[in-house]
């Protein structure tokens, strides 16, 4: 744990900038943890998106969320009159909390925007790569993320610095408790026998979806690995989905996976959340989901097609990395110049199921470990 500096005023109201997307904003919760850990009196306020928003809504650490009206921001709904009166009052909004400090994550030109438009006087934000486009115009104080802050957990904590607040060792996760979703999901969990007198039963999640085509391990691979977690380790297997592309891909998986694998309803993320949170385990490509199930405490195995595990993938010990190990890996693409996705397609589902049967084994030295005690 790093020392603070000294003789550092306590902040009296922070807002925290990450505007999108909701595994992005997850990677966030840290530094709202550190920061409040802290300075137990800091008021913190959130500017976020409205997806993100309804899943963080309620946090226990956050006093106010400001909601970033995006479309207006972009131009893409209602007339120029009317978006531009959603601007302004979003602006206003910030404006009437009097933030003394605004610590922008995103190091985006609108991110710096939100955070200049708040009158803070101190705007804390990324300096060299962190900061993309414009967003150096905005923030008066830039930190570097030092040479050991690969992840992007670790680099928005270096953001905190400036502000004297001790780096935890071991970064910390606090989300809603979503109590009114598990009911709202407690039906489908019963009609699969996997909650009985209150008691949920033992199953994995896995979750073949991801925006990219260059994120999308194979359904059919997802759904062989099903198989054998139903097979191997008596675990049923649930099989979230967004959309009917994922919905497709859910219903090939439990084809292959045959008994004890259930597609899932279709869920909000604060259901998603629920359900997450109650999994011994979870499977999946590089997605907004992941970084739930690890910011739930859900130990994972995660499938990197284009992107750094290094920097996005699931943070601690307790999870495992699977990619395919091309040189070209990883290209931050859309699509794959190679045509093949080999860093996908060459990660094979006994691999992925080695790496399910270490969490596995550790799970179960752990409850017995519980017992013995």
């Amino acid at each position: 744990m790093s020392e603070p500096a000294k003789d550092i005023p306590p902040p009296q109201r922070v807002l925290i900038v990450r505007l999108s997307a909701f595994g992005d904003c997850l990677h966030a919760i840290p530094t709202v943890v550190a920061l409040k850990r802290h300075y137990p009196n800091v008021e913190i306020g959130w500017a976020i998106e409205e997806l993100s928003h309804t899943l963080l809504q309620g946090h226990p650490y956050v006093n106010q969320f400001h909601v970033f009206p995006r479309h207006a921001f972009k131009q893409k709904r209602g007339n120029l009159f009317d978006r531009m009166r959603l601007m302004q009052r979003f602006r206003k909004e910030l404006a009437e909390v009097k933030y003394d400090v605004a610590i922008d994550l995103q190091g985006l030109t609108k991110s710096g925007l939100v955070s200049w438009w708040s009158g803070a006087k101190r705007r804390i934000g990324f300096k060299g790569e962190e900061s993309r486009e414009f967003n150096l115009v905005f923030n008066n104080e830039r930190v570097a993320p030092t040479g050991e802050a690969v992840h992007v957990v670790d680099k928005n904590l270096t953001l905190l610095r400036p502000l004297g607040v001790r780096i935890p060792d071991k970064p910390e996760w606090l989300l809603p408790d979503y109590p009114e979703e598990f009911e709202q999901i407690s039906p489908f969990l019963k009609e699969c026998g996997l909650l009985q007198n209150g008691q949920t039963g033992r199953f994995a999640l896995v979750n073949p979806g991801a925006t990219w085509f260059t994120k999308r391990w194979p359904p059919e691979q997802f759904g062989e690995v099903a198989r054998e977690l139903i097979k191997r380790h008596d675990l049923k297997v649930v099989i979230p989905w967004a959309g009917q592309e994922e919905l497709k891909a859910a219903k090939t998986i439990q084809e292959l996976a045959g008994p004890g694998s259930f597609v899932a309803p279709d869920t909000n993320l604060r259901q998603l959340a629920a359900l997450t949170k109650r999994a011994k385990m979870f499977v999946g490509n590089d997605t907004g989901p992941l970084h739930l199930a690890v910011a739930l405490n859900v130990p994972s195995v995660a499938i990197f097609g284009a992107t750094d595990p290094l920097r996005n993938g699931p943070y601690g010990s307790m999870h495992r990395m699977q990619t395919g190990g091309v040189d070209c890996h990883p290209c931050w693409k859309t699509t794959c110049e190679r045509k093949d996705r080999a860093c996908l397609i060459l990660v094979r589902p006994e691999t992925v199921l080695t790496s399910c049967a270490h969490i596995m084994k550790r799970l179960e030295g752990s409850q017995g470990t519980a017992a013995a005690c």
